[in-house]
C-alpha cells in the first residue's frame, strides 16, 4: 500500500497560537515508525537545550486504554521537525519530508491570510469609526444613532487590536 496516498499531511499540521506545528504522533504515522521510536529519537537528539525548548514542547494526554495513565508526546515546530527528521533515510522518507515541508508552508500561508483579513477588517472598522465620529460631531441630530454605533465599533476595534498584537514569548535567563 502506498503510505503517501493514504496520509493527508496538511491535516497533521495545526495552527497553535499562530504558528504551524505538528506532533510526535503525526511524525510516527507519516514515517511508519512506532511512536516510542520517535520519542527516543527526540530524546537522543544532540541539539542545544534552548533549541529543544523552543521547538519541542512535552505534552501529556490521558490514555483511556491504560486506565488514565498519562502518555507523553511532543508538539513540534517546523524547525524542530526538520532537525528531527534529517536523520530519517530513504527515498520514501525523502518524499514524506518534502510533503511535510509543503504542508507546513501551506499552514503558514493560511495563518498569514487570516492575519491579512483581520488587518483589512481593522482598517475598515477604524476608518468607519473615525468618519462617523467626525460626522456626528458636526451634526447634533446624528448623536442619537451614534450612541448605538459607538460601543459595538469600539468593542470590535479592541478585539481586532488584540488579535493583531504579536505574541511574545518570555524566557528566563539561565
Amino acid at each position: 500500500m502506498n503510505m503517501m496516498a493514504t496520509l493527508n499531511l496538511r491535516a497533521m499540521i495545526t495552527n497553535e497560537d499562530g504558528e504551524p506545528k505538528t506532533n510526535s504522533y503525526a511524525v510516527a504515522e507519516a514515517f511508519g515508525k512506532r511512536h516510542s521510536d520517535v520519542l527516543k529519537a527526540i530524546r537522543n537528539m544532540k541539539c542545544s537545550d534552548g533549541f529543544a525548548k523552543r521547538n519541542f514542547a512535552l505534552c501529556f494526554e490521558i490514555s483511556k486504554l491504560q486506565n488514565g495513565k498519562p502518555l507523553k508526546f511532543y508538539q513540534i515546530t517546523k524547525d524542530g521537525w526538520m532537525f528531527l527528521v534529517m536523520g530519517f533515510k530513504g527515498q520514501k522518507a525523502d518524499a514524506i519530508k518534502e510533503q511535510f515541508i509543503e504542508a507546513f508552508n501551506w499552514m503558514a500561508d493560511q495563518i498569514t491570510q487570516s492575519f491579512q483579513v483581520t488587518w483589512a477588517r481593522y482598517n475598515a472598522v477604524t476608518t468607519h469609526h473615525k468618519n462617523r465620529k467626525d460626522q456626528v460631531s458636526k451634526d447634533a441630530s446624528s448623536m442619537a444613532s451614534w450612541r448605538w454605533e459607538k460601543r459595538p465599533l469600539e468593542a470590535e476595534i479592541a478585539q481586532l487590536e488584540k488579535e493583531l498584537q504579536p505574541q511574545l514569548e518570555f524566557t528566563e535567563k539561565l
